[in-house]
């Protein structure tokens, strides 16, 4: 009398977990595959310049972050009641067989234009960038500034 014995495909899979040192290297040679071809990936998202915008007497202030940017890369512009920040930030000059592994800081161009609130005086804007913040002052225009009327009694 002749026995054939068939090994079962679910026994075999049942038998590797009763062996856990086979299944660990099976699980490692699997990971090891999937890691190794990983290649980290690197978001360009720019820069988003966030500022506050405040009146403070007669005047309107304006604190932008930009964290990094020299004074000669940053651009400031009024036209009418709109005003324009403008900002480039150069990157480190990398060589071709670099390798990266992280990239999160920005590198590059960014603007942004704000509505004012009220008319302002062009010819009195200041503007001080120092320790990565921008610090703008625009003195209002009189003709944006409360008038004070007299009341004349009959």
């Amino acid at each position: 009398m002749n026995a054939i014995i068939r090994r079962s495909p679910s026994r075999s899979l049942v038998e590797s977990l009763y062996n856990p040192v086979g299944f660990m290297d099976e699980f490692e040679s699997l990971a090891r595959q999937t890691w190794e071809s990983w290649e980290p990936a690197i978001y360009r998202t720019g820069m988003m310049t966030n500022l506050d915008m405040y009146e403070e007497k007669d005047e309107l202030v304006i604190k932008v972050e930009l964290p990094g940017v020299k004074k000669e890369e940053t651009e400031i512009s009024l036209e009418e009641d709109v005003l324009t920040i403008k900002a480039e930030k150069k990157g480190e000059e990398l060589t071709e067989d670099t390798k990266i592994y992280c990239h999160e800081r920005w590198y590059g161009t960014t603007c942004r234009s704000i509505r004012l609130p009220f008319q302002v005086d062009g010819e009195k804007i200041t503007a001080k960038l120092e320790e990565g913040q921008l610090h703008i002052r625009l003195p209002k225009a009189e003709e944006a500034k409360p008038k004070h009327i007299e009341i004349q009694a009959t």
